[in-house]
């Protein structure tokens, strides 16, 4: 204990330094841990694969609801069709069906096989029908399936809850042990809640003009009475022609079959998971319970109907619950299902599919690291202590024994020292005997020689045969092994051995004969060692070049190294990539450009010196890649590149470049008066190797996809897509010819007849688009390139006015006919331009029909601007495509258009498809019933044609016609007694 004490003590150097060392590993084990975030990160993805499991149910749920079981509309046109039809052909009303009894059985009988088979192809357990009569007892007809996905040839499998008995009879269905004939509602809301049926009533009355989808209710859990299972249901108002309700329509869910579909085995593999199904009616957070599932739901919910979570994310879509009964607490995963359109009465109905675990099961393998972690730190730092305490004190006994033997000995004697058995010491030892007996007066020569130049050169001899080498005391100067007297002196040839071996360990590859040591104050040096070798002696001058390898190194940084961020400039880091790109196995890996946002505002607001600072501040967060063996450059003033490479899949990628990503939004550049600007970057992405494998394709195809986000959502990433690359790289190559079309407006049109289904003769044509540049022909790239370049305005000008100028100019071939001439949605020509094509034109606007493409999302004031102008110009309004793009049903309710064109994907094949056939008879009989007129285009066969002229189609138009051409084409007669021979044949049937 002595020793320790004493300051000067062998023991109490080494013993603090080790001690010291050990501590230090153990703040660097600590703090390496602490920020790599492992434990944040062994959280995080038990948060996220809970997110994974939960979102992925509740898509599915969502999909089944929505896809499957609420999807009534095929069911909902026939069983309405039917009730109308039969209801008008008695001249009797819904109301007088009590009055009535044989008819309403004939009635729900004629709909009991289109209720089944909704019940069938919707798998669900229960479909039924109910019409609002004048009484408190509601005819109808409920048929239930408890297992859907069974379906048995006959109706063996079904039960009648509700409805006449006699068609239960017919259709060999077993009542059930609860049948009804009627449904009764009362005030009792136990025994039978009505809101299944009242809500889609009232909603149909209260809402006159939505459709019966926007109408749809899904129901909180009820039973039919006190003794029956426990059901939700999804039901849509039946309408008559004038919008009014008369009944509804719907299928039912048990909750024992939705149970079914939420295993909570998947969440814990222990059973130890909740599965939730909650209403949400303001989104605050307070569920009403629809179902549980799990045998944790009464422990972790309790019994209360409504549940209140934590409204403070712990982390994305995962809330906190406190347990009821405990003060432990559990998580809940929240994937809220999108039942309802917006703007409906529903709508406020949120659900929510809930995945709940308790904390300590879901955390359980990251606190557990923890504790380990902890555990492990305090054995191994006490264990390395005592360790370290123990082997000093035995390699300092023989120190203190050999140093006694130096204090006893007999100063007029030849020392004699015994070996200690430790390397050092037994060499200090014989270093100390040959020193007595060396002659002191053999000064060094060469020494002298050496000194005379100043320069940091040693030199060594050694004669063949001897075990001494000498050297000059210079030598050991230049190697950084400090000597306690300077003259020339002989080195054991053994440790001489092992000096040369010590100091070509690490050879420069960059310059011959150059090593790399470390001195005596541990500091970097380069030596050049060269060894001549002669008969009889070897020779060697070591000399040192550390000053002019930094020299060296200098200008190749300031070569290679960008002044303002210290990063890899352009060409070197194209050069050590591009080496890297050579490699053989680099696994996966990612190219990535970088984009700072608001540079140039930087720069003209605040000035350059905060510009710089800006870029500055940005590097220094991407050089956190080079942790993950990335490669950091800046390419340009506010550019970047990033290649990091090595990783087994893109996922590890992702997280890294999404949380330095975030690193970057998260900080901000200090301005003046406090003020502070929030760091903004766009990034691109280009795999390695399955978008390109060299350097230029993959800078390339990261800059474009740096582009495509720099262009739509700063700040945010993007990776490449081909196709995407494929269809846009337009983009970039031809903005000039995009200038030179529309400033030159080198654009023509052509015009496509337009027939009439009944007689044959031209009814219209169409103006379509046709560029007269030879490098820019496709109508869909210039939209698509004006739209990028802000142009779409001058689109819409030079359209109305050359499509007229046409007009005018092939006035005799147009004859009686119109004109549809195509419109972008949210373009208005100014005031200016309205004036001026009013002056020219005039005359002939009410010829016109302008019809609205579907490019884009429609505007609603911009719509209704252009509305008031074609009502002005008495011209008529179309819809284009319908069923493609934007141009649907929403557009069709919001605008109300003379003409309405069905979209040639339709058409094609119609004669063929029962779907497109459906679409279309829909789409005819909407329209008829409001007085606007369909137009077929694309037609291409004299198939399409018969199959469209059945359907009642208005208008015709397609290349089995006619191609567009300069001058207005006529139409064969042969085509136009082929349309009437039709006609006739429908006629005649």
């Amino acid at each position: 204990m002595f020793l320790i004490k004493n300051k000067n003590s062998i023991i109490r150097k080494l013993l603090i330094p080790m001690v010291i060392v050990v501590l230090a590993q153990v703040v660097l084990f600590v703090s390496v841990v602490l920020l790599s975030g492992i434990v944040g990160i062994l959280k995080n993805n038990s948060f996220n694969l809970l997110n994974q499991k939960i979102q992925s149910r509740g898509s599915y749920i969502q999909n089944e609801m929505i896809q499957h079981w609420s999807n009534v509309s095929e069911s909902e046109s026939l069983i309405n069709a039917n009730i109308l039809h039969k209801l008008h052909s008695k001249g009797i009303t819904v109301k007088d069906l009590d009055n009535n009894t044989q008819f309403t059985k004939e009635l729900l009988e004629d709909v009991s096989s289109n209720l089944i088979f909704m019940l069938r192809k919707n798998y669900v357990t229960g479909a039924f029908l109910i019409l609002d009569n004048d009484s408190e007892e509601k005819v109808g007809l409920y048929f239930r399936d408890l297992d859907p996905n069974s379906n048995p040839s006959d109706n063996s499998d079904l039960l009648m809850e509700r409805g006449p008995a006699s068609i239960a009879q017919n259709l060999g269905i077993p009542l059930d042990t609860w049948w009804n004939n009627r449904f009764i509602f009362s005030q009792n809301k136990n025994s039978s809640p009505e809101d299944f049926f009242s809500k889609p009533i009232n909603a149909a009355a209260d809402n006159k003009g939505l459709s019966y989808k926007d109408l749809g209710y899904w129901s909180k859990p009820f039973s039919l009475n006190d003794k029956d299972i426990q059901i939700v249901t999804y039901s849509v108002p039946l309408l008559d022609e004038n919008g009014k309700p008369y009944g509804v329509l719907g299928i039912a869910i048990s909750l024992n079959y939705l149970n079914s579909l939420l295993s909570y085995d998947e969440i814990d593999s222990n059973g130890k998971g909740v599965y939730l199904v909650g209403v949400d009616d303001n989104k605050n957070m307070n569920f009403e319970k629809i179902t549980t599932t799990g045998p944790l739901a009464g422990k972790i919910l309790g019994e209360e109907k409504n549940i209140q979570f934590n409204k403070k994310e712990i982390y994305d879509s995962i809330y906190k619950i406190k347990e009821p009964d405990s003060k432990n607490i559990a998580y809940a995963s929240t994937k809220y299902i999108n039942l309802y359109n917006t703007n409906t009465p529903f709508e406020k109905d949120t659900w929510a599919i809930i995945g709940i675990i308790e904390k300590d099961n879901l955390l359980y393998y990251s606190e557990r690291f923890e504790r380990l972690l902890v555990v492990s730190l305090i054995i191994s730092t006490l264990g390395g202590i005592i360790v370290i305490v123990i082997v000093g004190q035995r390699v300092t006994k023989p120190i203190r024994n050999l140093a006694q033997d130096v204090r006893e000995s007999n100063p007029s004697k030849p020392i004699e020292l015994g070996k200690i058995s430790i390397s050092e010491i037994d060499e200090l030892s014989s270093a100390i005997m040959t020193l007595s007996s060396n002659v002191a007066d053999s000064a060094s020569k060469m020494s002298q020689i050496i000194k005379l130049f100043n320069m940091p050169i040693g030199a060594f001899e050694y004669k063949i045969g001897h075990e001494v080498v000498l050297c000059t005391d210079t030598f050991f100067d230049v190697i950084g092994i400090e000597k306690s007297k300077r003259f020339d002196s002989y080195v054991d040839k053994r440790y001489f051995s092992k000096i040369i071996k010590k100091i070509t360990e690490e050879k420069e590859s960059f310059q011959e004969e150059t090593y790399r040591i470390k001195g005596v104050n541990k500091e970097t040096k380069w030596i050049k060692l060269k060894i001549l070798e002669e008969e009889f002696r070897t020779l060697g001058v070591v000399s040192d070049i550390t000053q002019e390898i930094l020299e060296k190194q200098k200008i190749e940084y300031e070569r290679d190294y960008d002044i303002l961020t210290n990063m890899l400039n352009r060409r070197a880091f194209h050069n050590t990539v591009k080496e890297i790109l050579e490699s053989d196995d680099l696994k996966v890996g990612a190219f990535i450009m970088w984009d700072l946002d608001n540079l140039k505002y930087v720069n003209d607001t605040y000035g350059h010196d905060y510009g710089d600072e800006y870029i500055r501040k940005t590097s220094e967060i991407l050089k956190e890649f080079e942790k993950y063996g990335g490669i950091v450059g800046r390419r340009s003033g506010d550019e970047f590149y990033t290649f990091l490479y090595g990783y087994e899949d893109k996922y590890e990628i992702r997280k890294i470049v999404k949380s330095i990503h975030s690193g970057i939004e998260n900080s901000v550049l200090k301005l003046p008066n406090n003020r502070e600007l929030k760091i903004r970057i766009s990034t691109g992405i280009a795999w390695y190797p399955y978008d390109a494998v060299t350097f230029n394709d993959l800078a390339k195809y990261s800059d474009f996809a740096m582009y495509k986000i720099k262009k739509t959502v700063k700040g945010n990433i993007s990776e490449f897509n081909k196709e995407e690359y494929t269809e846009d790289s337009f983009l970039f190559s031809s903005q000039e010819d995009l200038n030179k079309l529309l400033d030159e407006k080198l654009i023509k049109y052509a015009f496509q007849p337009i027939i009439d289904a009944r007689t044959g003769k031209v009814f219209a044509y169409e103006a379509l688009m046709r560029s007269q540049l030879e490098s820019l022909r496709n109508p869909l790239h210039i939209i698509k390139l004006a739209t990028a370049d802000s142009r779409l305005y001058e689109i819409e000008k030079i359209t109305f006015f050359k499509a007229l100028e046409s007009f005018v100019r092939n006035k005799e071939e147009f004859k009686d006919a119109k004109l549809f001439i195509n419109s972008l949605p949210n373009y208005v020509l100014s005031y200016e331009d309205t004036k001026r094509f009013e002056e020219l034109y005039g005359e002939h606007l009410d010829r016109l029909v302008i019809e609205l493409l579907e490019n884009e999302r429609s505007n609603g004031d911009n719509i209704s601007t252009k509305r008031k102008v074609i009502e002005k110009w008495n011209a008529k309004l179309a819809i284009d495509d319908f069923g493609s793009g934007y141009n649907n049903e929403a557009v069709l309710l919001a605008i109300t258009p003379d003409y309405v064109k069905i979209d040639m994907e339709i058409v094609r094949g119609i004669d063929k498809d029962l779907n497109r056939q459906q679409i279309s008879k829909n789409l005819i009989s909407y329209a008829k019933q409001r007085k606007i007129k369909v137009v077929a285009e694309g037609v291409e066969t004299r198939e399409e044609l018969t199959k469209l002229i059945e359907f009642g189609v208005d208008y015709l138009q397609g290349y089995y016609f006619s191609k567009p051409e300069f001058t207005p084409p006529e139409i064969s007669k042969d085509l136009v007694m082929d349309i009437l021979e039709i006609n006739k044949e429908f006629n005649t049937k």
